[in-house]
């Protein structure tokens, strides 16, 4: 995931259906003290945990409400100050049909997105691609072995 982001000292990144913060972390530590990025996250435990786990990183804004409504209402984007360089995102099983259209306005130089559901990753991915982004790289992870579910993380970029 991080590899495919490309992080650059300075950038602003968003984290997108965050859970508790295991990406922010590492976002925050590839922008570095003078980027900033924004953790998204509408579950009350998760949130709580990412406050925990994530406190002591100045770069880092939490934002408690679904991606969806942070997209529509700004909050994201304010909290980058305006600037969305990476997304991460790492959707439930039925993926971000609602809010991928919201991330390709935002024109991010890197689309970074985790799926559950292969099936939901590719349907997903039609606007981007439509849009102009390429895939860059597509992978499969069998991150449950013997049983038929397969992460995936496709990236995307910007020519």
């Amino acid at each position: 995931v991080l590899d495919g982001a490309d992080l650059r000292p300075g950038d602003h990144a968003a984290d997108l259906y965050a859970g508790v913060g295991l990406f922010t972390a590492f976002l925050a530590q590839g922008v570095g003290p003078e980027g900033r990025v924004a953790s998204v996250e509408s579950d009350p435990g998760g949130s709580r945990d990412a406050r925990r786990n994530l406190h002591d990183l100045a770069q880092v804004q939490l934002i408690d409400r679904t991606t969806e409504r942070s997209l529509r209402d700004g909050s994201l984007v304010g909290s980058l100050e305006g600037r969305v360089d990476v997304v991460v995102l790492d959707p439930p099983r039925t993926g971000a049909k609602r809010a991928i259209a919201d991330i390709v306005e935002l024109r991010p130089r890197r689309i970074v997105y985790v799926a559950c559901d292969p099936a939901a990753l590719a349907r997903d991915l039609v606007a981007p691609l439509a849009a102009g982004y390429q895939l860059v790289s597509l992978r499969g992870f069998a991150l449950f072995p013997m049983t038929h579910h397969v992460e995936c993380v496709a990236v995307l970029a910007l020519p």
